[in-house]
């Protein structure tokens, strides 16, 4: 059975989104990175991912070069609550 929810230590559980490492680390500093996303409707968010994650997006030619990305982006799992501060605050 595939898990369709994350226990947040702010929000308690909930459905999840995933986020790039620099959008889950802007909630941290506080810093705006930009906001690009895309929904796949396998989760409770679409995938999100910053300004810099979207230039080298623009350069992925191939399928390799998409699922290198995929990794270089470090996706983080954010509960949804923590999704829609990142997207308000980086949008």
């Amino acid at each position: 059975m595939e898990e369709t929810k994350v226990n947040c230590s702010i929000h308690g559980e909930q459905e999840f989104g995933l986020l790039c490492t620099h959008l889950a680390h802007s909630l941290l500093d506080r810093v705006p990175v930009g906001f690009h996303e895309y929904d796949a409707g396998d989760a409770g968010r679409p995938d999100g991912w910053c300004d810099a994650c979207e230039a080298r997006w623009e350069l992925t030619t191939t399928e390799e070069e998409r699922e290198q990305w995929f990794l270089d982006c470090d996706h983080k799992l954010l509960c949804v609550n923590c999704w829609d501060e990142a997207k308000e605050l980086n949008s």
